[in-house]
């Protein structure tokens, strides 16, 4: 699959840059921080750990905020066709994200017009049932004088 293997040249790269940057987690973590990135620390050292190439990433969760980071502040150019590629994929999946969140405001709306709608049936029919109740009761009461009327009791 062509993303693994942009994946994997990527946090190869971002390996590079930290060792010849000579950067720490605590100081690549200030450095997403001025940029208003976010990578807890867990990741950072899950990334840079030794084979952490071949561990399965959340490319855009993961990697691509401190590639972002990483890759503007030191002037990468290498694998520059990579990097781009990369970012329209991030911006793609962005666009979906945006989609599919309009998407889901639109399945929320119809959701609670139906909610309402249901819960409106409900009331219908819960006063249906209380009225019908009620006349049961009123047949009950008429059955009983009928019964009393015409069958007297015997002492």
């Amino acid at each position: 699959m062509e993303i693994e293997k942009l994946k994997r040249k990527t946090i190869h790269r971002l390996k590079q840059i930290k060792v010849e940057q000579g950067l720490t987690i605590p100081k690549i973590i200030d450095l997403m921080d001025e940029r208003g990135q976010f990578v807890s620390e867990a990741t950072l050292k899950r990334v840079f750990a030794d084979g952490s190439e071949d561990q399965n990433f959340r490319y855009q969760d993961s990697i691509a905020p401190i590639a972002d980071v990483l890759l503007d502040i030191y002037g990468d150019t290498s694998n520059l066709d990579d990097v781009e590629s990369l970012r329209s994929i991030i911006r793609e999946k962005n666009k979906m994200i945006e989609f599919l969140m309009i998407k889901l405001d639109e399945k929320e709306t119809e959701f609670e017009k139906r909610l309402a709608l249901y819960e409106e049936r409900k009331a219908l029919y819960e006063k249906s049932i209380e009225r019908f109740e009620t006349q049961i009761a009123m047949k009950d009461t008429i059955i009983a004088r009928f019964l009393d009327t015409y069958l007297p009791e015997k002492e």
